[in-house]
């Protein structure tokens, strides 16, 4: 399935790049474009919606399929208020996705007033909390509306098939700041007499990481005739690419990201203190991916506290791996890169999808290594990557606009989005670098 998932790509890349350099295409060719595009999406959404069902069928998660009655009041201790509830069913809909590319390709003033209403009734709502959600409503100066759960499950699929490091951390979708506690100061348990009073340790303590929210913004210029393509072929030509250019900046920012000063999140590179404790230098002054030997990776798995090997993966670029470590060999003359021969397949048992298998390239010393083109060449991290926390804190929005591509006749598309990411325990990250 990941195999033919990846040929739909293509496909729809060749078909994007067509439409982008040939503007005088003719009615007949874009009819087929769109039956193209029509049918591809289809069968991508067929494949992703099958991937979905079996990995909820894995866990025995398919659920009650009987009608959920409308929410009246709090759904459970901190739950969903019945305003909060219905947004979410209206956004479900298949209605509602039609609403809402429908405004994309031809604007507000085509909508009809059930559309409107549609559209108001999944955006336009006080949630009382930190963010109040008026995206969409009937005024000129609406600022757009946030994209359809079909769409946005359809992209949280593609996010987790094509990353590399996503599919790993910690991953919420909490509005507002998000507060994640952590063990900080625990003092270890006591051997105590017979009827003794007990200690209340009142060293122990937990720390917080906070994760505020921080503008990410992408803008594409496309040809006019994707407006005349129908729906289905609309949206996976808008998904291709407007969101794979977020799905990269997402896995850019997990890595490299600067944090608050820049208005961003903090990235594991940057978010960790590095230190002797946790970092392994190799070769002498001015090492090269040549100096890399089988001693880095012991030394580097020493470093790491033994309760996070069994969840740890080395992280490294395709360079690193391929000019560097595959030229390693133990004593006995075997390589220590062991390949996986399953590798990008995504399947396991063949049926199940795995889409953290999907990323796994290999194993050293037993951990499972992924490649990430955001890591700098030389440098591998060690990490057990759960501890690495981002919350999308507000769901995707498109907007468009005519005027800035006016006279060229293109128009403008925006993803935006709020997030924020960082590391909860420090310890759990070791990383390898070259003598400078």
């Amino acid at each position: 399935m990941i195999k033919r998932l990846r040929e739909i790509d293509a496909r729809k890349a060749e078909i994007r790049s067509s439409i982008e350099t040939n503007e005088n295409l003719t009615d007949e060719a874009i009819k087929g474009i769109d039956a193209e595009l029509t049918t591809l999406a289809t069968e991508e959404r067929g494949i992703l919606t099958k991937m979905d069902i079996l990995e909820r069928a894995k866990g025995g998660n398919i659920g009650n399929l009987t009608p959920v009655p409308q929410a009246t009041g709090f759904v459970g201790q901190g739950g969903l208020s019945a305003g909060e509830y219905d947004q979410a069913e209206a956004r479900k809909t298949k209605e509602y996705r039609s609403a809402f590319f429908k405004m994309l390709q031809a604007g507000k003033d085509r909508l009809t007033h059930e559309e409107r209403s549609l559209l108001e009734r999944g955006n336009a709502i006080g949630n009382g909390r930190n963010l109040v959600e008026l995206r969409y409503t009937s005024g000129s100066g609406s600022a757009g509306a946030a994209i359809p759960q079909i769409t946005l499950d359809q992209v949280v699929q593609k996010m987790l098939i094509v990353s590399a490091v996503y599919p790993f951390i910690s991953k919420y979708n909490l509005k507002g700041n998000l507060k994640v506690p952590y063990e900080n100061v625990f003092i270890d348990a006591a051997w105590t007499a017979e009827s003794t009073l007990v200690s209340s340790n009142p060293g122990d303590a937990l720390g917080s990481l906070t994760l505020a929210a921080y503008d990410l913004i992408k803008t594409v210029q496309v040809s006019r005739v994707v407006e005349q393509l129908s729906v289905d072929a609309f949206e996976a030509y808008i998904v291709d690419k407007l969101f794979r250019k977020l799905m990269t900046a997402i896995e850019n920012a997990v890595l490299n990201g600067t944090g608050s000063a820049n208005n961003q999140p903090t990235g594991i590179l940057n978010a960790v203190t590095w230190t002797g404790s946790n970092t392994y230098t190799y070769g002498k002054a001015g090492a090269t991916l040549s100096s890399l030997t089988y001693d880095s990776f012991t030394g580097a798995k020493g470093l790491l506290p033994a309760p996070y090997h069994p969840s740890a993966y080395w992280v490294m670029s395709s360079n690193t791996l391929y000019s560097g470590v595959c030229a390693i060999k133990d004593a006995m003359g075997r390589p220590i890169f062991l390949e996986n021969a399953q590798w990008g397949l995504g399947v396991a048992n063949g049926q199940t999808p795995d889409y953290t298998g999907n990323t796994v390239v290999g194993r050293i010393l037993g951990n499972p290594v992924i490649m990430s083109p955001f890591i700098p060449d030389g440098t591998i991290l060690l990490a057990d990557l759960r501890f690495y926390h981002f919350n999308l804190s507000v769901d995707i929005l498109i907007e468009k606009s005519y005027e800035v591509g006016f006279l060229s006749n293109d128009v403008w598309y925006k993803g935006w989005l709020l997030a924020d990411g960082g590391v909860s325990q420090q310890e759990a990250f070791v990383k390898v670098i070259n003598h400078a």
